[in-house]
């Protein structure tokens, strides 16, 4: 498949059933998933996969695997997905620990607010992440994105991040 992106240290592609044995891996890592939900089976990674790939084709919007180019190694996933409760786009990453406070959640990320300014035209994009994450606020704040509130978002309260069109291409 295709890579959507690739930037200094990192190629961006549509995730497919290949990854099961990343995302699962993540996804039962209780410190990957300590602010995201609770560790999961294989199975679930499964079907989170195919949640996460369906609405490419309908929306252009979903997560990608984030693959290391040195090692070729999956390393996480990144991409933009809808904020149920609001109907705004957001963008969400999430890296195996090792991978942390290295900067590739930023570089993952920055794509992926441009492709939604500008491919897909969205006049700001949101970033939700549990407030006692400061790891996921550091990315946030180095993406440019300002604290908005605490809101109620997939079940819990979270703080909620955004960043315009208008920002995003000034600090570009």
């Amino acid at each position: 498949m295709n890579f959507m992106f690739e930037t200094g240290r990192l190629l961006l592609r549509k995730m497919t059933e290949d990854d099961i044995g990343g995302v699962s891996a993540m996804r039962a890592d209780a410190d990957v998933m300590q602010f995201i939900r609770q560790p999961q089976k294989r199975e679930e990674a499964m079907n989170w996969i195919k949640l996460v790939s369906s609405r490419w084709e309908s929306e252009r919007i979903g997560f990608c695997s984030v693959i290391l180019k040195e090692t070729n190694q999956f390393i996480g996933w990144c991409g933009l997905w809808e904020l149920k409760e609001t109907g705004e786009i957001e963008v969400g990453y999430a890296l195996f620990k090792e991978f942390w406070g290295k900067g590739f959640a930023v570089e993952a990320s920055k794509p992926f607010l441009e492709y939604g300014f500008t491919e897909l035209n969205q006049p700001k994009i949101v970033a939700c992440a549990n407030p006692d994450n400061k790891g996921s606020r550091r990315v946030m704040e180095k993406l440019g994105m300002t604290f908005d509130h605490i809101g109620f978002y997939y079940g819990r309260d979270l703080v909620h991040y955004s960043i315009t069109k208008e920002k995003f291409l000034q600090n570009k």
